[in-house]
């Protein structure tokens, strides 16, 4: 897998966790060819209610209304700048905005030989984006986010008529990246929405529907019919927007699920709240290297293996977190990050931005989002931590200014914030197969296990096994930057001092107490 012609990252998919994101423009023009058809598939009954946010959750928020709270060593940082969707506007990829009332557009494909879309299966769909959690086996895509953002969230939208292609399983998947493209290309064309309807789900007026979801009947599992997230090269048009920002996924993802007897039985909606992540601009954490392939975030949240609450960058990236931000010794206490929108923030001089590079901190319980997936084994991923504890990542998330190469992006150096003269993008990837910087040893998102010895060295090539008891911090630990997690030793990866030592006290119910000294 590699980067292609004049734009980003083209990240493949993945068996492991069902995903692709690419940031490359893609436009459908192909004609259609042949090869292997993949079985078909059907899926299980169900009803649909439209759901309140009311009943769909009432998450506990801990949000501070002040500007800036000042208190000892440390404040409330209540405006960090930028979210995903800045870094992704430069390129053309218009993502959804991650406030408010945000709407997606649902429209099931049905291939001219692919399974019959019944009223059955569409209301399971429904059910999936829009349900309440009691309509799924776990959480519908929105109730997942109204959660998963405090309540800051909220995500509606309709599923539309049968989109009907002349294409059969076997010409589409031929295609291989390019299937979805092709779909795309007959929607536009075709008259399933008014103009009316393009309009309403333009909520931005960007010219482009703000999300669109593409969900085809058959199995996936085959070159062209996996799940992921491109984006188009359609001109923007506030009269008649376009498909943009878009997912191409399997209605049989619904039917991947728990294992065990007695585990959760119903719709499924954990790929889809997955690719959704990227709807709304975030990466995938998980490792593309087939050579020295290292899994450095860790198996366990939701952008990397499709499990659990998103984790605690992920939600400063969308803009739901305040940090508290260190300025000296201090001692904070922090609430879970499954109720509350707390972290702590470690850097001196830090830019006020998600752009940089910095330590950042959650406290971790398998309560929420995460209780579930604690409990259950879903599809062949591991269980969330079962016990409670501090979750440390080290951020680079350091922006970098590309210029054109021969093929592709090069790097010419860092830079504080987005210069109006050249593209700039984070220069750290945790794949160094799409990293644009040139050390091998940075990554974007590093998960520093309580072991000391980055235990979580496993991508591709083989799975990490997580163990809770060697990766968060309890009672009485102590972190400190060390050659063991730090390049640079007790430094950065940009060479300044982390400066700051951080021991965990009491953990009583939802709340940890965390000791921060300056060294």
């Amino acid at each position: 897998m590699s980067k292609l012609n004049n734009l980003f990252l083209l990240v493949t998919s993945l068996v492991l966790t069902g995903c692709t994101i690419n940031f490359n423009s893609k436009s459908a023009n192909s004609e259609p060819e042949t090869s292997s058809i993949g079985p078909s598939i059907s899926g299980p009954e169900t009803s649909y209610n439209e759901p309140s946010i009311e009943e769909s959750i009432t998450p506990s928020v801990s949000i501070n209304d002040s500007t800036l709270e000042e208190m000892d060593n440390y404040y409330r940082a209540d405006n960090v700048k930028y979210t995903m969707r800045d870094i992704n506007e430069q390129i053309g990829w218009n993502t959804l905005n991650s406030t408010g009332e945000q709407k997606m557009l649902v429209v099931p494909v049905q291939l001219s030989d692919g399974p019959t879309w019944t009223a059955d299966m569409l209301s399971d769909l429904k059910s999936a984006f829009f349900g309440t959690s009691d309509e799924t086996n776990w959480e519908s895509v929105s109730s997942f986010y109204y959660k998963s953002s405090y309540g800051q969230l909220h995500i509606t939208g309709e599923v539309t008529s049968v989109l009907k292609s002349t294409y059969t399983i076997r010409q589409l998947d031929s295609k291989g990246d390019n299937s979805s493209d092709i779909i795309v290309e007959q929607f536009e064309n075709s008259s399933l929405i008014n103009l009316n309807k393009r309009q309403e789900y333009d909520q931005d007026k960007d010219g482009y529907i703000d999300a669109t979801i593409f969900i085809y009947s058959n199995a996936y599992n085959t070159n062209g019919f996996w799940a992921w997230c491109f984006y188009t090269d359609y001109k923007a048009s506030v009269n008649s927007p376009h498909v943009n920002n878009y997912m191409w996924a399997s209605y049989a993802f619904m039917q991947d699920g728990y294992k065990g007897e007695n585990a959760p039985k119903g719709i499924d909606a954990h790929t889809y709240i997955h690719e959704s992540g990227h709807l709304l601009g975030l990466d995938d954490y998980y490792c593309y290297d087939e050579r020295n392939a290292w899994d450095a975030a860790g198996e366990l949240e939701m952008q990397s293996y499709n499990v659990g609450d998103q984790n605690i960058y992920s939600k400063l990236a969308l803009g739901w977190i305040k940090p508290y931000v260190v300025t000296g010794d201090a001692k904070i206490t922090l609430h879970t990050s499954s109720l509350y929108n707390e972290a702590i923030l470690i850097k001196n001089n830090w830019n006020g931005s998600i752009y940089d590079e910095y330590i950042l901190m959650e406290y971790y319980t398998p309560t929420g989002l995460n209780e579930q997936d604690a409990n259950y084994y879903y599809d062949t991923r591991d269980k969330m931590y079962s016990v409670s504890g501090l979750r440390i990542y080290h951020i680079d998330a350091r922006l970098v200014k590309l210029r054109q190469g021969f093929n592709d992006f090069v790097m010419i150096g860092y830079t504080e914030d987005f210069d109006p003269n050249y593209v700039c993008y984070v220069g750290a990837s945790n794949s160094l197969e799409y990293a644009y910087t040139s050390d091998s040893y940075i990554r974007y998102v590093h998960l520093l296990d309580s072991g000391n010895n980055n235990t979580l060295i496993k991508g591709v090539a083989g799975r990490a096994s997580v163990d809770s008891a060697a990766t968060l911090w309890t009672k009485g630990q102590t972190f400190s930057a060390t050659s063991a997690f730090f390049k640079n030793g007790s430094n950065f990866n940009d060479d300044t001092k982390v400066g700051y030592s951080v021991t965990v006290g009491d953990i009583v119910g939802d709340a940890i107490t965390v000791t921060i000294s300056a060294i």
